[in-house]
């Protein structure tokens, strides 16, 4: 891994990004950003995607369906400081009938390096008490799999490898 961490990045202009910068708050007494603040920092991404690919908050109230993150996976790369401009891309690795393997890679846009990948694991759901696992719907089965189509475009960044796929879970 040490060799992906000098090796400038930039994010691929086919994935969508976002822009973030550290927060103040999110420095720990080792004067970088906390481990728990690389969750926090896909959040955001996580939902306007969901957005862009209908997959959302209209979805959701349309049909009363959704998914939910069941399981998500860090690589840590390099450290981000206070400051820290931030990318966020956002891709779909993997999917199935009724999952979704989603990777975010996180960029220092000032110094150009990967700082790390986050992956998300996804479960389409019927809400109810209780939510109940159901196949994605095919309309959007075939909307998300247009979007797999456009992000198997970009080669997977060195190191996310490691991450799980849905075939081991």
């Amino acid at each position: 891994m040490q060799v992906a961490q000098h090796i400038e990045a930039v994010p691929d202009p086919r994935l969508p990004q976002f822009a973030v910068s550290v927060q103040p708050e999110w420095i720990d007494g080792n004067n970088h950003m906390n481990a728990a603040y690389y969750l926090s920092i896909v959040k955001d991404p996580a939902l306007h995607v969901h957005d862009l690919w209908d997959y959302g908050t209209a979805f959701r109230q349309r049909t009363g369906e959704s998914n939910f993150v069941i399981g998500a996976e860090i690589i840590y790369l390099r450290e981000l400081l206070a400051g820290s401009r931030i990318v966020v891309t956002a891709r779909i690795v993997e999917m199935d009938n009724k999952r979704l393997r989603l990777l975010f890679e996180i960029f220092n846009s000032d110094e150009k390096y990967v700082a790390a990948f986050v992956q998300y694991l996804v479960l389409h759901v019927r809400l109810g008490t209780p939510p109940k696992a159901a196949n994605i719907p095919e309309d959007l089965k075939e909307r998300l799999a247009r979007e797999l189509a456009r992000h198997n475009e970009v080669p997977m960044p060195l190191g996310t490898e490691k991450l799980k796929s849905l075939s081991s879970l």
